[in-house]
């Protein structure tokens, strides 16, 4: 039961029916809590909705990366990686399969076109679900770098827990952007999880509605999707390679002495 490919799945699913909710009210919560005018009520439904699509997709990047550290820890990298990338496909999968009926189901009678005609939701989605074997992909590379750390309980638990705050930290503070991100943008290409959330929020955010009449003053997430798969992308190459190099050494050593 402890195998990663045995708790990540069901794990993938709560985190969707978890988040459901929270994402429902993380317009009012977080951007505008009285939102007027026809202009602010359909940005609070067009945000609402992407939300709802997009439930527990954010999570299930992190269940992803932990995966992959967890298998590195269990496999050696070769074999960590062709079981993490065909399990975070699979994540990926679950994540929309189980958010998909959910949020149709509580889909507002104000949209007349399916969510899936969305051209700005369905480019957000794959974004974000392209980036799962990519994290699960780095996580194998970080696992195998601090290999002999993560197997002490001492060290593992804390770093791990260090790890998840920062992620959560990140991703909020990319959700919490309102139309435009209002960070230097080197973050979005060297943080993905802030690249993650920024793409979602500006995918409903990208409008000022407080304009007289609106006017679109972001890019409905196309730059923060970019900046999230080139950045995972290359953190996945990087720290493979990087526990590649730290352990050639150690083999050729054990080469030498046969």
């Amino acid at each position: 039961m402890t195998h990663p490919v045995v708790w990540s799945v069901p794990a993938m699913a709560l985190l969707v029916l978890v988040a459901m909710p929270s994402n429902g009210w993380f317009y009012g919560f977080w951007i505008n809590y009285d939102a007027q005018g026809d202009a602010q009520q359909y940005e609070l439904l067009r945000t609402t909705r992407i939300f709802r699509y997009t439930s527990g997709v954010l999570c299930g990047q992190a269940l992803a990366w932990l995966a992959g550290v967890a298998l590195a820890g269990r496999n050696a990298q070769a074999r960590a990686l062709a079981v993490a990338v065909p399990l975070a496909v699979l994540l990926a999968g679950v994540a929309v399969a189980v958010a998909y009926p959910l949020a149709r189901a509580l889909d507002s009678a104000f949209f007349t076109t399916p969510a899936l005609d969305d051209p700005i939701l369905v480019r957000v989605l794959l974004c974000e679900v392209a980036a799962y074997p990519l994290y699960a992909a780095a996580g194998v590379g970080l696992g195998a770098v601090l290999h002999r750390r993560l197997r002490r309980p001492a060290t593992r638990w804390p770093l791990v827990l260090l790890l998840l705050l920062g992620w959560c930290v990140a991703t909020l503070a990319g959700l919490v952007q309102d139309d435009r991100f209002h960070a230097p943008y080197a973050l979005l290409w060297t943080v993905p999880p802030m690249a993650a959330g920024t793409a979602i929020a500006l995918a409903g955010l990208s409008t000022d509605v407080w304009a007289v009449p609106p006017v679109t003053v972001g890019d409905w997430g196309r730059g923060a999707g970019i900046a999230l798969l080139v950045g995972s992308a290359a953190y996945a190459l990087g720290l493979n390679l990087l526990a590649r190099v730290r352990a050639a050494p150690v083999t050729h050593g054990q080469n030498g002495s046969r």
